[in-house]
């Protein structure tokens, strides 16, 4: 509505002017006249196009969406039960009873709430007659999930009881036997959510792009389904997402029993769901200081019993090598033990500390038991007078022996520079994130000074659209010239606008939110707003350099030079605002290594465009103005050659910006440079976290970000010395 006059009162305003200083109109109103027509075509060239183009691919139903998301869910978490060898020397046996009476809802009251349902059948014959019924132990949770009335479960158990490992074996089983358009069930660490300021359905959602950004994808207001938003918000609208909540004993203390409040309020009665929490603090939770009792609305409860000590003496021999070997004997003391109640018998009732325990004291394939510590020191009691001094021990050992050397598995980084970094990514979740166990790359500029990044970034954006716009316009002058005068132009130029730039991204990095990662870039016609706005903005900018550069070299020349200037900016501005975020398929896992290429990708597809738009535009501008006019015909080519060294300086730097804006990557790459040279991170610190999570079992990946193995890892790693 305001375009349109604004073109008319810039095109009055020019032709007033014109004509008052005494030239013919006849040259400047068939440069006008071609320009606005130039402009008609571009809508019209549009429709043409849409009127040949083929049918546009049908629009997945919300039950396809879920089919490929329930592939990619699977992927994912087959291959992280791999690399946390959950099955390695075998499964660990956990058992399980059911859970306190006054934690969890009555049987009785579970099977009149689900008859009171519209629509619901009678009794299923897969329902526990009982509480007591939901006992069982290791594969069996699957049929102790589809034993509840409601579907709704609360997994409780102490630190370190395997608690994640369960809902782990009960999302793969659920996807084992989930039919064509079923219920996706999905793993939500509740650590990275406050009630507080988001609700329930909001940070899922967040949390279901994050990892799987095909699903950021509108669905378009035209389909079948009522579902409006993305497909992640029509996918948790028709229930097609069963959340696995896990560790509500990780929020803070003061937020829980909100949170569970809200689960109440969000979820439906017949959303089913799993909750997991610790259970000291699941108790807290529901019997706050201050309020009424909250109870998880319509939930059954299991409790995680401590390990067998036949089992798990069974478990730590078989992966020493099995009975009769000789590392397997070193154990017979410590074996013996379980089931005492000395501290060393607690320690290892849990998978977590027999995970810590194996590693330490158990060799690999090549390694010679006189390197090794005996477990033996762990019945020190002496030493270790209690279990918090044996969980103390395991954790400060786990690191050194993570990456001890091994001629098998030869690694970049020894114990003392893993133990180095490690604990100061630590410090970095439980400190500056606020006690997140959520290692996100994207995140690491937090750990420099508030501003510093946003100045790097500024400086070095500055600088370099300096350089390349200081040496395309030296090039002209000859190689030796044109580079002398590019880089000192090219410095000069990238101070000046690198200070600015800096100082207004410390201001908006200051109040803005988190900033995510892109996931890919394409064009699309959705941006011909931005074409015909650019255009429009474009012809200004001519006119107002035309009128410049008439003053100074006349008005035909100064006319002509300004309408290119415009006619370029206009053309580069419109198709660089028409690239679009892409988003890929939904059947695969993202990681957080094929975030950051995919990041990086936008960042070089951005700044390598705009150089090429920049001389493309340049050049075809300058064909158009030569020849409508001043009457002079230029071939493309010779315009492309001509243009290229001024399109680069101009493209370059415009691409440059827009990469910054669009993507993370390079305030990433600044902060690792600077945490690197501060001796905080290693210089490959993709690497090194890719190698914690798939060699050394010192980190786990959820979707895009990384966790520690444990967060009480992560917390005894925090309060180490730095």
């Amino acid at each position: 509505m305001w375009l349109g006059p604004l073109y008319a009162l810039l095109v009055v305003t020019f032709l007033a002017w014109y004509l008052a200083s005494g030239h013919a109109a006849r040259k400047l109103v068939t440069g006008v006249s071609a320009f606005t027509a130039l402009l008609a075509v571009l809508p019209a060239l549009r429709d043409v196009l849409r009127l040949g183009r083929t049918a546009p691919e049908p629009v997945p139903s919300v039950n396809q969406v879920a089919d490929g998301l329930a592939h990619g869910v699977r992927q994912q978490w087959e291959a992280e039960a791999q690399v946390r060898r959950l099955n390695d020397p075998f499964p660990l046996p956990v058992e399980w009873v059911a859970a306190d009476a006054d934690l969890v809802e009555s049987w009785s009251h579970l099977r009149e709430l689900v008859g009171d349902w519209p629509g619901q059948p009678p009794a299923n014959s897969a329902w526990a007659v009982s509480a007591k019924g939901l006992a069982g132990k290791g594969g069996e949770i699957a049929r102790v999930f589809e034993g509840v009335p409601t579907g709704r479960l609360v997994v409780l158990g102490e630190p370190g009881a395997g608690k994640t490992v369960l809902l782990i074996r009960l999302l793969l089983a659920l996807l084992e036997h989930r039919p064509p358009g079923g219920p996706v069930p999905v793993l939500f660490p509740l650590a990275s959510w406050d009630p507080a300021r988001q609700d329930l359905y909001s940070w899922m959602a967040d949390q279901l792009t994050r990892d799987h950004p095909g699903l950021q994808t509108p669905v378009p207001a035209d389909t079948p389904q009522p579902s409006p938003g993305t497909q992640a918000c029509a996918l948790l609208e028709q229930r097609l997402i069963l959340p696995l909540l896990d560790r509500l004993d990780e929020l803070p203390e003061a937020v829980r029993a909100r949170a569970l409040q809200a689960i109440n309020q969000v979820l439906p009665a017949r959303q089913p769901l799993v909750l997991s929490s610790r259970i000291a603090e699941y108790r807290r939770a529901l019997t706050p200081p201050a309020g009424t009792t909250v109870l998880l609305n319509g939930a059954a409860g299991i409790r995680l019993l401590p390990l067998d000590p036949a089992k798990a003496a069974a478990y730590l021999e078989r992966d020493a090598g099995g009975p009769g070997t000789g590392a397997a004997a070193r154990w017979s003391r410590v074996t013996a033990s379980l089931g005492t109640g000395i501290p060393a018998s607690q320690a290892l009732s849990t998978p977590l500390g027999l995970f810590l325990a194996r590693t330490i004291y158990n060799p690999r394939p090549d390694e010679h038991l006189v390197d090794l510590a005996h477990p033996d020191e762990l019945l020190d009691q002496a030493r270790f007078p209690s279990r918090a001094d044996i969980d103390t021990h395991l954790f400060a050992a786990f690191i050194p022996a993570a990456y001890r050397p091994h001629p098998l598995h030869p690694t970049r980084w020894s114990p003392e520079r893993a133990q180095r970094t490690l604990t100061f990514l630590a410090r970095h979740l439980q400190h500056t994130l606020d006690g997140t166990p959520n290692l996100a790359w994207w995140q690491l500029p937090k750990a420099l000074p508030k501003h510093g990044v946003a100045i790097a970034v500024g400086l070095t954006a500055g600088l370099i659209g300096g350089l390349a716009g200081g040496l395309g316009f030296g090039f002209p002058f000859g190689l030796t010239s044109g580079f002398t005068y590019g880089l000192s132009a090219g410095l000069t130029n990238g101070l000046l606008f690198g200070l600015p730039c800096a100082a207004g991204a410390a201001l908006i990095t200051s109040s803005a939110k988190d900033r995510n990662p892109s996931s890919g870039i394409r064009w699309s016609w959705r941006g011909k707003s931005w074409l015909i706005f650019g255009l429009a903005a474009g012809l200004g900018f001519g006119l107002v350099t035309g009128v410049w550069n008439g003053l100074a070299i006349g008005r035909d020349f100064g006319l002509a030079i300004g309408l290119t200037n415009g006619l370029a900016a206009g053309l580069m501005g419109g198709f660089m605002g028409g690239l679009r975020s892409v988003h890929p398929d939904l059947d695969k896992a993202v990681g957080p290594g094929a975030v950051l290429a995919r990041d990086r990708r936008t960042f070089s597809v951005m700044t390598l465009a705009g150089g090429l738009t920049g001389v493309l535009a340049l050049a075809l501008a300058l064909v158009i103005v030569l020849a409508l006019a001043l009457g002079y015909r230029v071939s493309l080519p010779t315009a492309l050659a001509f243009e290229l060294p001024q399109g680069l300086g101009y493209g370059l730097p415009f691409g440059l910006m827009l990469g910054v804006v669009r993507s993370v990557w390079l305030e990433f790459l600044i902060a690792q440079v600077g945490l690197a040279a501060l001796g905080r991170v290693p210089c490959h610190f993709m690497s090194f976290l890719a190698d914690a999570h798939e060699r050394r079992g010192v980190l786990r990946q959820v979707g895009a970000v990384y966790q520690f193995r444990h967060v009480d890892l992560q917390r005894h790693l925090a309060g180490r010395r730095p």
